[in-house]
């Protein structure tokens, strides 16, 4: 059967959400199903390398993010354009969607849609969306809140990544009135990942591919796309490698920073410095992983059963490092006053107390419980078969 995915808002970096989305195609793609997933600008290559077909959407919007809430009604029209526009022509049975408006299209056209979500894992998470509602225009904000609510009365299933169990105390009850019409088509996934742990090579194996020492210990340190963090955070990563030499510290710099970027910044001997790399490979062979808070990494880090240390920049990326935190799987950090000293105080806290990865490890036993990928591809199955509309 064939199957439509779609994720992008924009031209920017949506790896968070596109990740989500690229994990159940492949899922379905391994059952031998034709997955096409519409995408622009560097996510293209991105999403061929998983060996998905693209739809390259030319027209996808280019908005600078500063721009992207107040001009979100015209965005939303754009990329539904695209979306409608692609469906038409590839005639999917089912929509995979991360966007707000993949199900309403699916809706339109008469086919079944699964929706995924993040789930949010704290207060904060909700503050930035209350805050967002007063600092920008009031119309824009109820079209965008509308727009959301229109997608999930659209989908037929909406798919959070994530457990209850990690909640942060937000459930759809948080939401009042507004998610009750919506309430019995949530699921959750627990981490939805490409590839999951289980299937590779053990830790000292991938060690010995990423950097060639099975028995030594590996930080594995990703900038994200996060503008936020960027170059500064990657020259306090190099500051902290050149005090710990014992430990090798593989710096992924993502699609937003380049790796040629780095020369100028002196790295280290015990820094390996690549682009977009393996995620999950990386998050399994390492003993620590160093991220901002981002949640595909968080979810990465739950199914691998791995440690980390956090620096956040936002409310959600402070609610995503608490989930570590509160399990005694992680450390969260201030960016504002982080130092290399303080950021190797934090790793070698990791690499020497077991409890962080014994803590870990329990997290990656709760998350099994709710089936992945491989359990969303049984309910798209189900949608896909029975026509449901």
């Amino acid at each position: 059967m064939k199957v439509l995915c779609t994720s992008q808002m924009g031209t920017g970096n949506v790896m968070g959400q596109t990740m989500r989305a690229v994990a159940v195609a492949k899922a379905l793609q391994r059952r031998g199903h034709e997955i096409k997933f519409i995408a622009a600008g560097k996510m293209v290559p991105v999403i061929k390398s998983f060996g998905i077909d693209v739809c390259e959407a030319d027209s996808m919007p280019g908005v600078p993010s500063a721009e992207i809430i107040p001009r979100m009604p015209e965005i939303m029209k754009e990329i539904k354009q695209i979306e409608m526009d692609a469906a038409r022509r590839e005639k999917p049975q089912l929509i995979i969607s991360g966007t707000i408006s993949g199900s309403t299209v699916a809706r339109e056209l008469k086919v079944p849609s699964i929706m995924t979500f993040l789930q949010p894992h704290g207060e904060k998470t909700i503050n930035v969306f209350k805050g967002l509602m007063r600092h920008y225009d009031e119309q824009v904000m109820k079209t965008l809140l509308a727009g959301l609510l229109n997608a999930f009365e659209a989908a037929n299933l909406i798919v959070l990544e994530g457990m209850p169990e990690i909640s942060g105390g937000v459930t759809l009850e948080t939401f009042g009135d507004a998610l009750q019409s919506s309430k019995e088509k949530f699921r959750f996934a627990g981490p939805l990942l490409v590839e999951y742990p289980d299937q590779l090579p053990e830790r000292d194996e991938l060690k010995r591919v990423h950097i060639a020492e099975a028995h030594k210990k590996m930080a594995y340190i990703t900038i994200g796309g996060s503008a936020m963090i960027g170059e500064q955070f990657l020259k306090t990563a190099l500051e902290s490698l050149k005090m710990i030499p014992e430990v090798t510290g593989v710096i992924s710099t993502g699609i937003d920073i380049s790796p040629e970027a780095i020369r100028n910044f002196d790295p280290p001997g015990n820094a390996i410095i690549r682009g977009f790399v393996p995620g999950t490979e990386m998050i399994k062979a390492s003993d620590v992983t160093v991220f901002h808070g981002g949640s595909s990494t968080l979810m990465t880090c739950i199914a691998c059963g791995t440690p980390a240390v956090v620096i956040p920049s936002m409310g959600e990326q402070e609610d995503n490092g608490g989930v570590l935190a509160q399990a005694g799987a992680g450390i969260v950090l201030d960016k504002k006053t982080l130092t290399p000293a303080i950021l190797v105080e934090s790793i070698q806290k990791v690499l020497h107390d077991s409890t962080y990865r014994t803590n870990a490890q329990q997290l990656k036993t709760t998350g099994e419980k709710y089936g992945g990928a491989g359990a969303v591809a049984d309910w798209a199955e189900d949608l896909m078969q029975a026509g449901v509309r």
